[in-house]
């Protein structure tokens, strides 16, 4: 018990660290556009908001979007680590995408660019997907490995003095 609450807490970490790491990246290429462009770069706080919101959307995405997504995962993929993963990217791509398509329509944006948001959405949400299932399933490893080191370790006899 407590090893799986450990994997998917640092699975959980792992996949909001990724989503504040997309909104840094996501802003300095914005800033980079305004400036190559001759735009307005926004104003001193743009930066460190938008990374704020970003880290509190993934703490809401966690367990909206990454943990079914690599619940299910797992689910599917006992013993390998690949159908696993594969498995969870499609989850979190079509959840993503259903939620994004969703608040789109609830946001009244064009009909047309649902998809192009629908999108967009989907493909950020599979790094912290992967980071979430590849960061769970090394520390189950990791904690079989030290239980199975454990196990089979001899205790060491005291020398005679």
């Amino acid at each position: 018990m407590g090893t799986t609450v450990a994997r998917h807490l640092a699975g959980a970490t792992a996949a909001w660290l990724v989503v504040v790491a997309e909104a840094v990246a996501g802003y300095l290429g914005l800033l980079a556009y305004a400036l190559l462009t001759g735009a307005d770069p926004g104003g001193p706080l743009a930066g460190p908001l938008l990374v704020l919101i970003a880290a509190l959307l993934g703490v809401a995405a966690l367990p909206l979007l990454f943990a079914p997504a690599v619940a299910l995962g797992a689910a599917a993929g006992r013993r390998r680590t690949d159908p696993a993963l594969a498995f969870a990217g499609l989850v979190a791509v079509v959840l993503a995408a259903g939620y994004a398509a969703a608040v789109a329509v609830a946001t009244d944006v064009p009909g047309a660019r649902v998809p192009l948001v629908a999108g967009i959405a989907a493909l950020l949400a599979l790094p912290p997907t992967a980071a979430y299932a590849l960061t769970a399933r090394g520390v189950g490893w990791t904690a079989r490995l030290i239980r199975r080191r454990t196990a089979t370790a001899r205790p060491v006899r005291a020398e005679a003095g």
